[in-house]
């Protein structure tokens, strides 16, 4: 079963990466499910593009270390205590991740809208 949840992880992780990135090329407009939904990033789809943009590269550097993280946890498979401590490593790298990238999407989205709108 751990092996299956670290697989899933990877999976997930590469996932979440590769989802943020349709945000920010346009692929994917600004919705209530997916994303990075922030009050900043769901004021329109400009603030919304400025965001996932801004995070990226973030996002993509910790999807692939917490899913290369997940994988090495099946090289122990005779170490469940190894895998799981692999899976709760990724699930950290993951989780700050996530919080730094709305973190840095939020301040991206600000940004816009205040080019967008600029004070007279």
């Amino acid at each position: 079963m751990l092996i299956l949840s670290l697989l899933l992880l990877a999976i997930c992780s590469l996932g979440i990466a590769a989802a943020n990135h349709a945000c920010a090329s346009g692929r994917i407009k600004m919705n209530p499910w997916l994303g990075i939904r922030t009050s900043k990033t769901m004021v329109n789809e400009v603030t919304w593009q400025a965001g996932h943009r801004a995070a990226v590269q973030p996002m993509w550097v910790s999807g692939i270390a917490a899913a290369a993280i997940s994988l090495a946890g099946l090289l122990f498979l005779d170490s469940p205590g190894t895998q799981t401590v692999m899976a709760l490593m990724a699930c950290a790298l993951l989780l700050v991740a996530v919080i730094y990238g709305a973190r840095v999407a939020n301040v991206a989205a600000a940004q816009a809208l205040v080019v967008e709108k600029p004070r007279r």
